[in-house]
């Protein structure tokens, strides 16, 4: 699995490329954990990027609702882009909807996650 982090308008944007599962879940927890320890309360802005994600197991789908309840708890904001229709099916399945914002365009996700 591949992490890019970049910045956008204020948002930090996680390109994630392959599979979340296991070992690799492990490591997305260690990236966000760091983005959030560098942010103070309110700054945060997170975006998943899971457009090049093919598949992703209870670890995974553990791994980005740890991250929301660390971000809410920083009063920030967290949602999801380009999601598949494997992951997609997970996040219903797991009844995590109304908890994750979900966006099919990077502009509008960043005008949406940059609004204070």
């Amino acid at each position: 699995m591949k992490i890019n982090v970049r910045e956008r308008e204020g948002v930090t944007i996680l390109d994630i490329e392959g599979k979340i599962m296991g070992h690799d879940a492990l490591e997305l927890k260690r990236v966000i954990d760091e983005i959030l320890a560098s942010k103070g309360e309110g700054e945060v802005k997170l975006l998943l990027n899971l457009e090049k994600v093919p598949m992703m197991d209870s670890s995974g789908l553990g791994v980005i609702v740890a991250a929301y309840t660390s971000v809410q708890r920083k009063k920030g904001k967290i949602a999801l882009l380009h999601l598949g229709k494997s992951i997609n099916n997970l996040i219903v399945l797991a009844k995590l909807t109304t908890i994750f914002d979900r966006y099919d365009d990077e502009d509008r996700a960043v005008a949406e996650l940059s609004k204070d």
